[in-house]
């Protein structure tokens, strides 16, 4: 049953990580553009980062949980852990920066809410008792958060490394990541009440959600904007 369990919980995360590693993706690789903004190789690379970053960051979380300040801490060194990671030398002052932290930002909040579901479903479990349809769609709910937060962290990350201003934007989504823990605190701290509970999961999904749009529309197409204009400048000073 733990294996099963197990499984929901992979399945349930990793599939709309998945979707929305395409959808983003989509316009910014081939076939939709000749030259990609991205490296298809480094890109999953820094997936695969993330998928051991979030495994080690949740474990963590698993022993703070029930502690609101350490929740907030916790919050903080999530964004540093992204910060220390893309403000390797190889990703300072490079356009790309911002897709590879979407990358790591994606894959850490894949195992994130992987684990997330296996937590809550094996301690029911072991508690005696299952979860339902409905518990299980709220989990889903909150790992998709998760995802869409994580994401978000890596692309505002990702901008300030190729900005050469890690700090500035570090701090930028260390506030949204604030936002969104205090909130998924206050939903963990009524898990007994499925009202509180339904409404502070979905006022996580929102925050994260408009973060994520917030990424993609005013930090991911202003860049890929000036990149443009700098090729298209690049061909006209060569001919």
């Amino acid at each position: 049953m733990v294996m099963q369990i197990f499984y929901i919980a992979v399945i349930m995360a990793f599939a709309p990580a998945l979707l929305m590693m395409y959808l983003l993706l989509r316009p910014y690789t081939y076939p939709a553009t000749e030259y990609p903004y991205f490296s298809d190789p480094s890109f999953f690379i820094l997936f695969a980062g993330g998928l051991i970053a979030g495994t080690i960051l949740f474990l963590v979380y698993s022993f703070i949980a029930s502690n609101i300040i350490t929740v907030i801490v916790y919050a903080l060194v999530q964004v540093m852990a992204v910060v220390v990671v893309m403000n390797l030398k190889r990703y300072r002052g490079k356009s790309d920066s911002i897709f590879y932290g979407f990358g790591f930002g994606l894959g850490a909040g894949a195992t994130t809410g992987t684990g997330l579901i296996y937590w809550f479903a094996n301690s029911a479990e072991l508690l005696g008792s299952s979860l339902d349809i409905p518990d299980f769609a709220l989990l889903f709910v909150l790992s998709l958060a998760m995802i869409n937060q994580f994401s978000a962290v890596g692309i505002t990350v990702g901008e300030g490394i190729a900005r050469h201003l890690p700090m500035q934007y570090a701090v930028q989504a260390m506030i949204y990541n604030f936002i969104f823990w205090v909130v998924f605190s206050i939903a963990l701290l009524n898990s007994d009440s499925m009202f509180y509970l339904a409404a502070a999961t979905f006022m996580c999904l929102a925050i994260s959600l408009m973060y994520l749009i917030y990424a993609c529309k005013k930090e991911i197409v202003p860049l890929v904007r000036e990149v443009d204009r700098m090729n298209k400048k690049g061909k006209k000073n060569a001919e």
